[in-house]
């Protein structure tokens, strides 16, 4: 091997290594359909109640992380949504959240009758 080209093959070497150190996890998407518990923007976290997942979790109420939080400003108690449930590492978080259908609000209880 001639001597200058010994500091381009073990630059070569390093860039692959960095490569594949840095090569993206196994990523797995998985579309939801849910209800929404509570929101909580600063933090960044929000609750679902969400149906079957096939292939990773039976239905339940669970809280996400939100990979952008803006997509559930104005989402509320009820509010049905579509997402794409993204699981990384173990770790979960949903992004692309549609709102499918805004809460019906609570109708206002009946005044008391009087005697």
């Amino acid at each position: 091997m001639h001597k200058s080209s010994k500091p381009f093959f073990l630059g070569l070497l390093l860039a692959c290594c960095l490569a594949v150190a840095c090569a993206p996890k196994d990523v797995k998407h998985y579309p939801i359909e849910a209800k929404v518990i509570s929101v909580d923007l600063p933090s960044k976290r929000i609750v679902v109640e969400h149906g079957d997942i096939p292939g990773l979790m039976p239905a339940m109420t669970m809280g996400y992380t939100l990979a952008v939080p803006k997509e559930a400003q104005g989402l509320s108690l009820g509010d049905k949504i579509s997402a794409d449930l993204v699981v990384t590492d173990g770790l979960a978080r949903l992004e692309k959240i549609t709102l499918l259908e805004k809460a019906k609000p609570l109708p206002n209880p009946a005044p008391p009758a009087k005697p």
